[in-house]
């Protein structure tokens, strides 16, 4: 049974380009395809960096910014309108081992839920069966669909564009509607962006524990990345705290408590 590979993505030229690197390397069954969904990139030349990865890729590219949770929206209808059984859905920064896919795949067999390839540091799990963690949530990046699963979501949050983080609202509606949530322990993909709003300080970094490349094109990008962030470990670094006077103690303290 086919599955669609979709690669959400805004700019991020360089880690694209190690993400493709990676997902020309992957092990698919007969007749999946491979889409990036470009969000108005600016300069962002898809086609080229596609050429590049030797893909036979295609690229879909929105009018305007519509921003993350509103390009997934446009993911699962996407995926919905083919013939397509399966989804990953895997962000332009991040690469994924060549079994990524089949080893989900397998796993799919046996789970009817909500399936990530990605055990972020973030989103905390208990064992759940050898190499499974049961989750309460997750982000959408690295996550496995089924139609059932994407048309449950669209038909409760696709048509609300006010949505901005549409993985912590379907992860509460999979909660109410009893849809389990599960992930590999050992991440099958793998986040490189050191950019963003989880990546402020060197602790706080999202990162997908136990991950082990496969391919030396996965290695060649995570030692890409660690070079780049030691090499700027100043803007990682959180800022010290600031010492305040007694006088300031003071007048911050009265304006708690009036």
């Amino acid at each position: 049974m086919s599955a669609l590979i979709a690669i959400p993505t805004h700019e991020r030229a360089s880690l694209l380009r190690h993400c493709l690197s990676t997902v020309a390397e992957l092990a698919l069954p007969p007749g999946s395809e491979i889409v990036v969904f470009d969000d108005a990139s600016p300069t962002l030349d898809v086609p080229v960096l596609l050429r590049e990865a030797g893909l036979p890729a295609r690229c879909r590219r929105s009018a305007m910014r519509v921003g993350p949770s509103q390009t997934s929206c446009a993911i699962w209808r996407h995926f919905l309108e083919g013939d397509h059984q399966h989804l990953l859905i895997l962000d332009s920064d991040m690469i994924a081992n060549r079994s990524a896919v089949m080893d989900g795949l397998r796993l799919r067999d046996s789970f009817g839920g909500l399936i990530s390839l990605y055990n972020s540091r973030n989103h905390p799990g208990v064992p759940d069966g050898e190499d499974r963690l049961a989750k309460r949530t997750v982000g959408n990046a690295g996550t496995l669909w089924t139609r059932p699963l994407a048309e449950l979501v669209m038909a409760e949050l696709g048509s609300d564009p006010g949505i901005l983080n549409v993985d912590d609202a379907y992860s509460t509606l999979f909660g109410l509607r009893n849809v389990p949530i599960v992930t590999f322990e050992r991440s099958r993909v793998q986040h490189l962006g050191i950019v963003g709003t989880n990546n402020r300080y060197f602790g706080a970094m999202e990162h997908g524990l136990f991950f082990r490349p496969d391919s030396e094109r996965q290695s060649l990008a995570i030692v890409a990345v660690y070079d780049e962030l030691m090499s700027r470990q100043q803007h990682y670094v959180r800022p010290p705290r600031q010492s305040l006077s007694p006088a300031a103690k003071l007048a911050r303290w009265l304006s708690r408590t009036t």
